[in-house]
């Protein structure tokens, strides 16, 4: 098999190849003491390139050890010289990667002027294009009849099946165009990804068993052929778990995005398994292996079965911890929290929180249960016992809610539950008095964003819908709905991925209430707007209706609208310019963009590995009398 290697792109080697490969010597090698001991030489680098595209002179001078050494010049002429000469064979290297076999590389030197100049001349000739690039097998591949008729689930809710196209095996490289110029770089990867695309179609052990470049100088053409080896197809099968003490093995096993023997192998899915376990928070590391030594023939109507060994190292289970937060408006506060992330010892989470801050004190209390009765579905409780007391109301509640979320396909999710709230409230036009509700929720949420403490791409849209009956004096039945879709934005990429030196953020919100009167609705219901998590540059709760003695009332209806410009000044520090608008209604529809109140500012994060810390300044674009000019912000995570 040919192996290449090279410095700034290559040229391409092989069986029957007709060119040569040459690498340049470490700069290291001019610290022989042959040459140490005189007077630097300072020199001026030129990299000229006779009839070709300037970008080979750009290229050139990236690689060039003349540019890059330029203020560290050696002690002789000599030593320059073997710079130069080192220069050639780099140079000859990067045109045989660009295609230009015929290339060829010298330099001059001036001594005559001061300082030294080197001249390094490109004469790239012609440029080869690709004359094949052909694929021949081993043996002819086996596809089972099971891998030609398989049909998989599609659709919203996957009820609709679609038939999957069985295996391909190309005669070609795929992705390289016969005739154009070749770009070593390019066929090298085209020809490295051919395996990986058969173990996504089912034969995990797929290899290049060789390949040869070969040059028709008569025609300037390059010719590739690649062998390959498909091996033996294979089905996804069994999962042994290793290192797992606490977690139940079984419960890893059931989190596999596959049924043992069921499927064609896929490297993909694998991987993707592999993310979802390390995503857990149980473990310090996961590694998993085909167990290609043991293979088990004809499971399925001739396709093996391949076993996976999952090894695990178990992280600590419980966690302690606390955080806090400040704005001018309600002071400091804080929320202690007790986590247990395997309860049960199948990935069951419980977590205790305790807020304590000037408008909330309480006890709250959150459960999961993932791959409750199904591996794409979970079992959210939750219970909390609160006080708060705002500029709205004052209240003493006991609320507990439980949900069912299922995954439908790979961005949305589904959820149903069931949740109520009952205590006593007081708000500015009624005495304390006991209110109580219950009722069903039913929403649906999609998801593309990479990260959820800090994305940088992808949205979210979610839609929840609740019915409750309960009372406040007297009955009342009403039906809320809240619509909710942030996006994140990285105008730049690094490396093929998006970079998030500045990512552009925006979310939109809005809910609806009807059913009710205003006055039947416990103010503990009622939406509200205002702060840090809605509108900054405002005190909490304070954008809306507003009862006799000027408090907040709060609303049925309500509109919301964040934009952000998340800015890195250095990989730790960033800038966060803001716009936030909103504004709360009587009337049950909101007024689509009519009468907002806007507030604007100015933020500072400071990224940590746990999440971005925030601080920010924001004022009121229309200021409400007595409220403060400037509210200040201080906490955890991004503002959406």
């Amino acid at each position: 098999m040919a192996v290449l290697l090279c410095v700034g792109g290559c040229g391409l080697t092989g069986k029957n190849a007709d060119t040569a490969h040459m690498q340049s010597p470490s700069p290291e090698a001019e610290t022989d003491a042959a040459w140490q001991g005189g007077e630097p030489v300072l020199y001026k680098p030129v990299v000229r390139v006779q009839v070709a595209p300037e970008a080979l002179a750009h290229k050139m001078r990236t690689l060039s050890a003349l540019e890059r050494l330029v203020k560290e010049p050696p002690d002789s002429l000599l030593g320059l010289e073997r710079r130069a000469r080192a220069d050639v064979k780099t140079a000859i290297s990067l045109l045989h990667s660009q295609g230009y076999y015929d290339g060829k590389a010298s330099f001059t030197m001036d001594d005559s002027v001061k300082p030294v100049v080197v001249t390094l001349t490109l004469v790239p000739g012609r440029r080869y294009a690709l004359g094949r690039a052909d694929i021949y097998y081993e043996s002819d591949p086996v596809v089972p009849d099971f891998f030609k008729n398989r049909q998989r689930e599609v659709g919203f809710w996957g009820w609709d099946k679609e038939t999957v196209p069985p295996p391909s095996f190309p005669r070609t490289v795929p992705g390289l165009r016969l005739g154009e110029p070749v770009i070593a770089d390019d066929l090298l990867a085209a020809v490295e990804a051919l395996p990986e695309k058969m173990r996504r179609q089912g034969y995990p052990l797929a290899e290049v068993l060789d390949y040869s470049y070969s040059l028709n100088r008569e025609k300037a053409l390059l010719n590739a052929d690649v062998l390959l080896r498909t091996g033996p197809p294979a089905l996804m099968g069994r999962i042994e778990v290793r290192g797992a003490e606490e977690v139940n093995a079984e419960y890893v096993r059931r989190l596999a995005p596959w049924d043992e023997n069921s499927e064609p192998w896929n490297s993909d899915v694998v991987e993707d398994y592999a993310n979802l376990l390390r995503a857990l928070g149980l473990f310090r590391t996961v590694e998993i292996a085909s167990l290609t030594g043991d293979l088990r023939q004809n499971v399925r109507e001739g396709a093996a079965s391949l076993p996976l060994e999952v090894t695990v190292a178990e992280r600590p289970m419980r966690s302690v911890g606390a955080a806090a937060r400040y704005d001018t408006d309600t002071g400091f506060g804080v929320e202690g929290m007790w986590e247990h992330r395997n309860i049960f010892h199948n990935g069951e989470k419980l977590r205790l929180t305790a807020p304590v801050a000037t408008e909330t004190q309480g006890l709250k209390a959150a459960f999961e249960k993932p791959a409750f009765l199904a591996r794409e579905q979970r079992l959210l409780l939750d219970a909390s016992v609160l006080h708060e007391n705002t500029s709205a109301y004052e209240s003493m509640a006991v609320s507990a809610a439980g949900d069912v979320e299922r995954r439908l396909s790979r961005f949305w999710w589904g959820s149903v539950g069931l949740g109520g709230e009952s205590g006593t409230i007081k708000d500015n036009e009624h005495e304390s008095k006991a209110y109580g509700f219950f009722g069903p929720h039913v929403g649906v949420r999609r998801d593309t964003r990479n990260n959820r403490l800090n994305p940088t791409e992808g949205t979210q849209l979610a839609v929840n819908l609740r019915p409750y009956t309960g009372f406040y004096g007297e009955s009342f039945d009403i039906v809320s709905g809240t619509i909710a879709a942030s996006g994140y934005y990285a105008p730049f990429c690094k490396n093929g991925k998006p970079d998030d030196k500045l990512v552009l953020a925006g979310r939109v919100e809005a809910g609806m209430m009807t059913g009710a009167a205003l006055h039947t609705i416990p103010a503990s219901l009622r939406y509200y707007t205002g702060g840090a998590g809605s509108v900054r540059g405002y005190a909490y709760q304070s954008i809306g209706p507003r009862d006799n003695s000027d408090d907040p009332l709060g609303g049925r209806s309500f509109q919301l609208i964040n934009l952000e410009a998340r800015y890195k000044i250095t990989d730790e520090v960033g800038l966060v310019p803001f716009l936030d608008g909103g504004m709360v209604y009587r009337d049950e529809y909101p007024r689509i963009l009519g009468d907002m109140n806007w507030g604007a500012g100015l933020g500072v994060r400071y990224h940590t590995p746990i999440g971005p810390v925030r601080l920010d300044v924001g004022v009121p674009l229309q200021p409400i009398e007595g409220d403060p000019p400037v509210q200040i912000y201080v906490s955890i995570g991004q503002a959406f």
